[in-house]
């Protein structure tokens, strides 16, 4: 049987036992206050589920395929969107059911020790409101959504940017969702410069001051994003996820 409740201090320990697999749904239980939590027989020995009030956005945080089963048979009909699920679940949970979209990640953490790059020229500042109409412009997955979150990123979590004679060239944010870096974006004028590098090694140092792992996920199509991490000192290769929709 699944029941659901909204105290998540036995899930967060539990999520804890492998915490760069689960930084998502970690990230996701610190900041949001309505999560609802899914347990399978009345505690987390099988796993946790973490869902939104809303019914319609999932991490899943279990092999266990009767309680997949059964989760997949509780929640009401309509489109469905699992966020940064490991790969080996996400297989498991997709197999027989029609996925309508799916893009698969590389993640990395910070695991080893974080070293700032080399001082550059560059001045790197925080966004502001003013600035998001601007950075939603820009954003791969801009949607009629997309212009509120990026807002709210801003103003509740931290943000990194340069300007060029007073204008945007480069900038990244954390997705106040789930606490990963990102969006990351310089303009194409200003490529191959270190900004990307600049904005994102002090996004790390930002976070990592309030005791908050960085981590990012890639598609693993985006080269240069991949790329890029491997630059980062103190990122590495985490685990390979998949988001993805479903519609019941």
């Amino acid at each position: 049987m699944i029941t659901i409740t909204m105290q998540s201090k036995a899930a967060i320990e539990y999520l804890e036992r492998d915490k760069y697999t689960n930084l998502n749904t970690l990230g996701f239980l610190c900041n949001s206050d309505e999560a609802e939590i899914y347990l399978y027989n009345g505690d987390t020995e099988n796993g946790v589920i973490v869902g939104d009030k809303e019914q319609d956005f999932f991490f899943l945080n279990t092999h266990d395929t009767g309680f997949l089963r059964e989760f997949w048979e509780i929640i009401p009909p309509g489109h469905k969107c699992f966020s940064g699920v490991p790969e080996p679940i996400a297989r498991i949970f997709m197999a027989d059911k029609k996925t309508v979209w799916q893009n698969p990640c590389k993640v990395f953490a910070l695991k080893g020790e974080f070293k700032r790059p080399e001082d550059t020229l560059y001045t790197v500042e925080s966004l502001t409101l003013a600035d998001a109409e601007e950075v939603d412009r820009y954003y791969t997955y801009r949607s009629e959504e997309s212009l509120d979150r990026i807002r709210e990123n801003i103003a509740r979590f931290d943000s990194t940017c340069i300007r060029v004679n007073g204008q945007l060239a480069s900038w990244s944010t954390v997705h106040t969702e789930d606490r990963s870096m990102g969006p990351l974006y310089t303009k194409e004028e200003y490529r191959g410069q270190g900004m990307a590098e600049a904005v994102s090694s002090r996004l790390m140092e930002k976070l990592i001051a309030k005791h908050i792992i960085p981590y990012v996920q890639i598609i693993k199509h985006n080269n240069a994003s991949l790329h890029l991490a491997g630059r980062l000192k103190g990122l590495e290769y985490s685990h390979d996820c998949i988001w993805f929709g479903i519609d019941k």
